[in-house]
């Protein structure tokens, strides 16, 4: 439990450092006790102390209130055992957009109304995954698809109004990735152009990002953003696999 940088653990304990991680661990349990759901006087508890001073968030922390924690570190875990922490995590679904495409399949996500989308919707598909966006306006004509229109613009108008600019489409979508944990991008057509500048945006922005390719000639062809993929650890290699590279093959 030594380490080059902190003399001990309770310097540790009032470093940036482990405020970060706390912060990121009471946003996966909801700000509540992953034990009794309590809500208030929160705590971040190291189940494990094998990666002390380089704990990965979703596996070596979990969120208890004040009293749990109490219950668990004097019973040593007898009566009151740790519970099983579920790493839950925010999405970003870039890619090409046309009416009902891969992320209805992936996430059961339907299009939504110009008020959705004002609002700042989110959609969470599972105890595990919740989407930030982007997000389409429904009529089922059709009106809000098409060439330069992200969905969510009509430039001679649709059956419900104009309701925005391509300047409300690039900070709704700019909103909606800084909302999220990670990006998923899939890649099916050459001219993604707006899909490349997601992935840029999400870069500098330090989110996790990661790409599927629909065949092997997009990926060679664009292998400067392919290296642009990157996992920092906010998710664990197992959920990665789960609930992201398999689900989205699965639905596929």
């Amino acid at each position: 439990m030594k380490s080059d940088t902190y003399q001990n653990l309770s310097e540790y304990y009032q470093s940036q450092a482990w405020a970060a991680k706390r912060t990121a661990r009471l946003k996966l349990d909801g700000f509540k006790c992953a034990k009794c759901g309590f809500t208030r006087a929160l705590e971040v508890h190291h189940i494990n102390y094998d990666r002390l001073y380089h704990e990965d968030v979703s596996r070596d922390l979990i969120t208890l209130c004040k009293k749990c924690h109490g219950e668990i570190e004097s019973q040593k875990n007898a009566l009151n055992p740790i519970p099983k922490p579920v790493e839950h995590h925010s999405v970003y679904l870039a890619g090409k957009i046309i009416p009902w495409d891969w992320r209805h399949r992936f996430c059961n996500v339907g299009t939504h109304t110009p008020e959705d989308i004002a609002s700042g919707y989110e959609v969470k598909a599972s105890e595990e995954l919740t989407i930030t966006g982007p997000f389409f306006i429904s009529c089922d004509h059709g009106c809000y698809h098409g060439d330069g229109q992200h969905g969510i613009g009509a430039k001679n108008g649709g059956c419900m109004g104009d309701y925005y600019t391509r300047d409300d489409v690039l900070r709704i979508c700019k909103e909606q990735i800084d909302k999220a944990e990670i990006v998923l991008a899939y890649i099916d057509a050459w001219d993604c152009y707006g899909t490349v500048a997601e992935i840029g945006y999400a870069h500098a922005a330090g989110k996790d990002i990661f790409i599927v390719f629909e065949s092997d000639c997009f990926k060679e062809d664009m292998w400067f953003i392919d290296k642009m993929q990157r996992n920092t650890g906010i998710a664990s290699d197992e959920w990665i696999k789960e609930q992201l590279t398999s689900r989205f093959k699965e639905e596929k």
